[in-house]
């Protein structure tokens, strides 16, 4: 009866982390490795100072205790950018404003909260909610260069990225629905099985992530999010074709300025111990009619696949395919090929739409949380 017992009390935790996640904007960090959705928490007072960065803004405030003491609050409520794309500014609070709060405190003892709701108290208003969501673009088709090729980037003249994925994390296309949060945490850690056909170190090492919420997430510490996981970050992604140097930029809005380059000049691939491991891994592609094929090896082992903390090793071959359907979606497949990892090659893949009439804002990951106080 008690693994059983374990793997109920844990579902019950993530599913309550699934729940506060799905309302909460996503900065690329696995917000429940540092909240405890099991506790709330009512904080109001003034407010001593403000960080606008990203991944994490703050408010902090001081807060008086029923002893009359005040102790300082560190109040996050989103990151500067997706706040900003919302209609939010660094104005819309000031030193000396009394706001109230409604959170989820930090796993730690630290005086740390995730906020749900921000209120202005001389004003009641509601701060620093979503903003509705833009409509989708009009449907057309896929837009193509004068020689008749699909184009991955901006129709001409026009601009625009890739934005948001069908999915949040990669599970093997063969496996049916897996309860998991956006965050990547198994609602039950008995299916990890379905997610991957793990060799027997791997799979123990997937579950320790998954125990442990992720806590140990590279992205926590502002690294690039390599392998197929760049196609699922926040803020988006954008091809640059240089179809006369025979290469493809990829820029990542998530990433730092972290780019990408895809070599389609026919070179050939090489082997993975020829190349100086990195986070993108060397990547050469040709076109199969309307669908960019790409192969990658030469990857280091310091990133996560994917949210939910997918391992590998430095033997992984990705074979990635990109399809535009039309001008809205872009259809990614990875076919995922790591014998030291998997017991078999395996596949995986999701859809990611369109976002017209905009650039990729710059985003540099600040671990501010960590690195300017300590609470």
């Amino acid at each position: 009866m008690k693994p059983k017992m374990k793997y109920t009390v844990f579902s019950v935790v993530i599913v309550v982390l699934w729940s506060l996640l799905a309302a909460t904007p996503m900065s690329g960090q696995p917000l429940s490795a540092a909240y405890d959705s099991s506790r709330q928490v009512k904080l109001q007072g003034p407010v001593t100072r403000i960080d606008w960065v990203n991944p994490h803004a703050f408010l902090f405030i001081d807060v008086k205790d029923a002893a009359s003491t005040f102790t300082n609050w560190a109040v996050e409520f989103g990151n500067a950018l997706e706040l900003e794309k919302d209609g939010w500014k660094r104005s819309t609070v000031h030193i000396g404003d009394v706001v109230s709060v409604e959170g989820i405190p930090a796993r730690t003892e630290s005086r740390r909260a995730l906020a749900k709701s921000v209120v202005l108290t001389r004003t009641g208003k509601k701060l620093f909610t979503p903003a509705p969501r833009r409509a989708a673009a009009l449907p057309a088709p896929a837009p193509r260069w004068p020689d008749g090729q699909i184009r991955l980037g901006p129709p001409a003249g026009k601009k625009g990225y890739w934005g948001v994925p069908s999915a949040k994390v990669l599970i093997e296309k063969a496996a049916a629905s897996i309860p998991m949060s956006d965050d990547g945490l198994l609602v039950n850690l008995a299916d990890a099985d379905r997610v991957a056909p793990f060799q027997p170190w791997a799979k123990a090492v997937f579950e320790h992530r998954q125990r442990t919420i992720l806590k140990d997430d590279p992205i926590m510490r502002c690294l690039p999010p390599g392998g197929p996981r760049q196609f699922q970050s926040a803020n988006g992604f954008q091809f640059v074709e240089q179809k006369e140097l025979g290469r493809i930029l990829v820029l990542l809005g998530g990433g730092d300025r972290n780019w990408r380059m895809i070599y389609t000049d026919g070179r050939p691939l090489g082997q993975p111990d020829e190349a100086v491991p990195s986070y993108y891994g060397s990547s050469v592609g040709h076109w199969e009619k309307d669908t960019l094929v790409v192969d990658s090896v030469g990857y280091n082992e310091k990133f996560w696949m994917s949210s939910s903390g997918l391992p590998h090793t430095e033997a992984l071959h990705l074979t990635e395919r990109f399809t535009r359907t039309d001008l809205n979606t872009l259809k990614y497949e990875v076919t995922v090929d790591d014998p030291r990892t998997y017991t078999k090659s395996w596949a995986g893949g999701w859809t990611v739409q369109w976002v017209p009439d905009q650039e990729i804002q710059e985003y540099f990951c600040e671990d501010n949380a960590e690195t300017t106080f300590v609470r």
